[in-house]
């Protein structure tokens, strides 16, 4: 029977201490947060499932797991995700990272309307006035090019418009002046380039 190349996941129950941990886990986590998921677990339960390999490997979940078994609940069965075959090593690493990295980041207006005043941001390691330090970084690297800005267009070139009110004017220009596709002189973004050389027009012009 040839093995199965499409991945595709269940749900089964298998006990805490039979999940087996990934010695190379790049995650772990403090004395501080390990508490606040004991309490996460002894308020709302096993709410968010773990991901195991084929052969119990676990490949998101590390931290319940180690709560779990440290707090003498191995035994307990629990729901996970499995797949149909073994993660290849590479597909194995990425989901690790995947599963580890993409979290998303705080909104800090959201948190300091909607949650200060229930949950104590400070007890889960979220600053708000780091939040907004980042977020303002953030903006300030967004707010310059991503490309070098290119003498195309700027206060020191004087421009001349042309409008055109339907296609068919459009694509006789785009098709006299050779018009094509060309990368945005502000970031990587390619489309039809609006923006041509004097040299360039006064000789298709002849």
């Amino acid at each position: 029977m040839s093995t199965p190349t499409k991945l595709e996941w269940h749900v089964e129950r298998i006990a805490w201490r039979d999940m087996i941990p990934y010695e190379h886990n790049p995650r772990k986590m403090s004395v501080k947060t390990k508490q606040k998921l004991r309490e996460s677990y002894e308020k709302f339960g096993d709410v968010e499932i773990p991901v195991l390999d084929f052969d119990n490997m676990i490949i998101a979940g590390h931290q319940r797991h180690s709560v779990k078994i440290a707090t003498g609940f191995g035994d307990e069965l629990a729901d996970v995700r499995k797949p149909n075959r073994k993660l290849t090593e590479q597909e194995y690493k990425e989901y690790n990272i995947i599963s580890n990295a993409l979290k998303g980041d705080f909104v800090g207006e959201m948190l300091a309307e909607h949650f200060a005043e229930v949950v104590e941001l400070e007890d889960y390691g979220i600053q708000l006035d780091a939040i907004a330090k980042i977020h303002e970084k953030e903006a300030t690297v967004d707010a310059k090019p991503e490309l070098p800005i290119v003498q195309k267009m700027s206060e020191k070139y004087t421009a001349f418009v042309i409008v055109c009110t339907n296609e068919i004017d459009e694509n006789f220009l785009a098709e006299r002046f050779g018009i094509d596709r060309m990368q945005c002189y502000k970031s990587s973004n390619v489309g039809v380039s609006h923006v041509l050389d004097a040299k360039k027009v006064i000789e298709l012009w002849k």
